[in-house]
């Protein structure tokens, strides 16, 4: 969109919980099969039904859902996927908004409240095109995206990487 109809102002965190994505529940947004999950122990794609592993299941994020550099932009471009932060001033809905992509711009600025915020030197203009594949309903503010970034955080749900890496 132009300039004048992107959000701006808003922040991303991220995180890395393990847990199957909420869009990967059947008849979430406008999708024509769900956003994929993978089964912990045959590592191949779980069915729609199959409850998470933060719920005791077997279905968890496949390992494969971490952001990656599209070839041929010279670093300038990374693909992803991310919770949508629903509420707050980022006009995210919730469950509408499963496979919806939205294209960030890393800005070098901290938070208003606090010493936080603002993306690395070598990140700063640079591009992300996010999935949205998960809905972070306890993500709010103007939090827009929460990247899922291998490493970043487990946030609320801290039992999803246990049981998905059990050794």
């Amino acid at each position: 969109p132009p300039p004048s109809e992107c959000n701006k102002g808003t922040w991303t965190t991220g995180y890395w919980d393990c847990c199957k994505p909420s869009c990967s529940w059947p008849n979430k947004g406008r999708l024509s099969t769900p956003i994929r999950a993978c089964n912990i122990k045959t590592g191949l794609f779980s069915e729609p039904m199959e409850k998470s592993v933060c719920d005791g299941g077997d279905a968890a994020s496949c390992t494969n859902n971490q952001p990656f550099l599209v070839p041929g932009t010279g670093g300038g471009l990374t693909m992803g996927f991310a919770a949508a932060a629903v509420g707050g001033i980022s006009g995210l809905s919730g469950d509408a908004n499963c496979g919806q992509c939205y294209e960030l711009v890393f800005e070098d600025r901290r938070h208003p409240s606090g010493n936080w915020g603002g993306s690395h030197p070598e990140l700063v203009g640079k591009r992300m095109v996010v999935q949205v594949s998960n809905i972070g309903y306890d993500v709010g503010g103007v939090h827009s995206f929460d990247i899922q970034i291998p490493g970043a955080g487990q946030g609320i749900f801290t039992s999803g990487c246990t049981a998905q890496f059990s050794g």
